[in-house]
């Protein structure tokens, strides 16, 4: 078991470089591409391809569901691997084709009479849009060699191919901003292609190589893994295609708590509240990236584990995860908070009016959100997942008619996301009561061995930034010194309070001799 914790923490190391190169990168990425497209056409391009991003939320349970699987046959003492990978491939490339045919045919139509574009960029238009299709397909059917590493847990190859794609895109990226300074157009074998086809081909190119290097990976790995062949019979699809439809389910439904909010803040209150609404939900979207990433390094060892018959493993594993993900969000939470004010300014210069309240609101949803570090790995690894995903659902979408009348009578805009707080909590309290029911899963242990430290450490740490805004400071280095004071200070109680004695032994070791290996 103690080489199998090193491997997560390796595991989180990993995806966490990956985050943050990629992250770096694409921060320097948007803003170059911005100027040497301009907003015109980098909005052409937003449009055109967000046609298609309505698939890819289908694209994404698919994924899931095949990381699912393959732990799961990984994990049973018969299971057949490659049984599991050809069927997954097999679904996967017919729900490329179906998205094919729907793209020539729904979605051309869309392009060709109703898409609104600029006079004389019905040509570009066009070429994006089947190049956008091209990618999407490709990205799908390539989804089911992505998800064996995943379950190989081989992070580090995740790692160096994404960081590898996005510097060659950049690089790709800055010849195309040094060659726009000269002409608008470049002629490329008799043709003449526009800075924005460039462009296009520059993601398709990138999205080439993603997909020979996996496929090529995967072959010399796991030859018999992904070997083809014909798997023949309906009941082993079913499986996959039920485990799926009660994802799409519980997306569909996260999609509608979202974008209902998004219209009717619209509604009642206009685009400039909107506006503060995205920022806001931005910010979380980062810190919630970051503190999350420890969940998704563990979940191939819990789902083979429960596939195992281990029981103490898995319910180890889900309540480590739990802690750690709470904790990890406080160590962000509170050193961002303390000045959250100061910080938006940083940012975003002149604040708009709403986005601290925003901010705020949208952190707290990120932690309860958070606060299910380890349960879904469970849920998915029994394959159980009905009642789970039906009571998501029906607590995301209830939210929508709720705050429809919380507006109705004069509230807030940002009343809607206290709504979606308080349903976030009593759906978390009555997802641990179903797994207690339904899987037998210890819902009481897993409360006390992941909340109560994280819980107590920011009890502390509210007090602390209750007697920093007694201070009214106002003075940029001590604004400054003010937040690296709450990061020592709630690193050093995450460390104190939040570790057991054999985790703070082994962040010791690290600290006198750093190595990966550890």
């Amino acid at each position: 078991m103690r080489g199998s914790n090193r491997q997560i923490a390796l595991n989180t190391f990993y995806l966490y470089f990956r985050m943050a190169a990629t992250m770096a990168v694409g921060l320097y990425t948007s803003r170059l591409v911005l100027q040497t497209l301009g907003v015109s056409d980098l909005g052409l391009y937003a449009v055109v391809g967000g046609i298609l991003s309505m698939f890819t939320f289908i694209s994404g349970s698919l994924s899931m569901a095949t990381s699912r699987f393959l732990n799961a046959e990984m994990g049973r003492p018969d299971g057949d691997v490659n049984r599991c990978f050809n069927v997954n491939i097999a679904l996967h490339t017919a729900f490329a084709l179906m998205i094919a045919v729907m793209a020539e045919t729904v979605g051309l139509w869309y392009v060709c009479h109703s898409l609104n574009v600029e006079p004389g960029k019905e040509g570009d238009a066009m070429f994006v849009y089947q190049v956008s299709v091209a990618v999407t397909c490709a990205g799908i059917v390539n989804s089911p060699y992505q998800s064996l590493f995943q379950a190989h847990e081989r992070f580090r190859f995740l790692a160096a191919i994404d960081v590898a794609n996005n510097i060659l895109r950049l690089l790709c990226i800055v010849a195309l901003h040094w060659l726009g300074r000269a002409a608008d157009s470049v002629e490329v074998g008799g043709l003449t292609f526009s800075l924005l086809r460039l462009y296009v081909m520059i993601i398709a190119f990138s999205t080439a190589t993603t997909f020979v290097a996996y496929r090529y990976e995967a072959m010399r790995r796991w030859g018999g893994t992904v070997r083809r062949r014909v798997v023949r019979g309906w009941h082993n699809y079913r499986d996959v295609l039920v485990f799926n439809n009660w994802n799409i389910l519980a997306t569909l439904a996260y999609m509608t708590r979202s974008s209902g909010s998004d219209l009717l803040i619209n509604a009642f209150f206009g685009t400039a509240v909107n506006g503060a609404c995205d920022v806001g939900r931005s910010v979380n979207r980062h810190v919630s990236a970051f503190s999350s990433v420890f969940d998704s390094a563990s979940a191939p060892q819990i789902v083979q584990a429960y596939a195992a018959g281990d029981r103490e493993r898995y319910t180890y594993l889900a309540n480590k995860m739990g802690r750690i993900n709470l904790l990890l969000f406080v160590i962000m939470f509170f050193p961002l908070y303390i000045e959250l004010r100061y910080v938006l300014e940083l940012w975003l210069g002149d604040v708009p009016e709403g986005v601290y309240e925003f901010a705020v609101l949208y952190l707290l949803i990120g932690g309860v959100s958070l606060s299910c570090g380890g349960i879904y790995n469970v849920i998915n690894a029994s394959g159980r997942i009905k009642w789970f995903k039906i009571l998501v659902s029906v607590a995301f979408v209830s939210c929508v008619p709720m705050g429809y009348v919380l507006f109705a009578f004069g509230w807030p805009a940002y009343s809607i996301l206290v709504l979606f707080l308080v349903m976030d909590v009593l759906q978390r309290a009555v997802q641990l009561c179903l797994m207690r029911r339904i899987l037998g899963f210890d819902a009481l242990r897993y409360a006390r061995e992941s909340y109560v430290r994280p819980l107590m450490i920011s009890a502390l740490m509210c007090g602390v930034v209750y007697v920093h805004s007694l201070a009214r400071i106002d003075a940029v280095p001590l604004r400054l010194l003010s937040i690296a004071v709450c990061g020592v200070t709630v690193a050093l109680l995450v460390y104190g309070l939040g570790l057991t004695a054999g985790e703070r032994a082994e962040v010791r070791k690290v600290i006198r001799k750093p190595r990966l290996c550890m």
